[in-house]
């Protein structure tokens, strides 16, 4: 019994690298998986405090397009945010509840896909509505 004992231990020599090589590509998935996650979730909070300070701009003012635009767009820059669309709709008169909308989107580049040699883009929006002011 004591000469079978090492030829088990000889026969499993390179098994923990296998097993290794095997859980690497599943647990890089996930780790970047989580990144991309948190920076999805990021960039949804900066679309929606953009939209929030445009909306504000817009319900306690003129709702002025071209000012409204520009505060939800200095907001963005200042995160390094690139939107694409930016949408201002201005109260309705027939409407009593006097609504103003402001509409941010955006195209989020996953980057980790993009090391992986896969190229993708998540679009992301937010909209925030407040009852004008007047």
């Amino acid at each position: 019994m004591a000469r079978g004992i090492p030829a088990v231990i000889r026969s499993t020599r390179g098994q923990a690298v296998i097993e290794f090589a095997l859980v690497l590509p599943i647990l890089l998935l996930v780790c970047f998986g989580i990144t991309e996650f948190g920076r999805a979730w990021m960039t949804m909070n900066i679309l929606t405090s953009a939209a929030r300070e445009g909306v504000r701009l817009a319900a306690v003012t003129a709702p002025d397009v071209a000012a409204v635009t520009q505060r939800v767009q200095d907001v963005c820059d200042a995160a390094r945010v690139v939107p694409s669309v930016i949408t201002v709709v201005p109260p309705d008169p027939a409407d009593l509840n006097r609504r103003v909308s402001v509409t941010v989107e955006t195209e989020f580049e996953v980057f980790s896909v993009r090391v992986l040699s896969f190229r993708g883009t998540i679009p992301l929006r937010t909209t925030s509505i407040m009852r004008h002011e007047s």
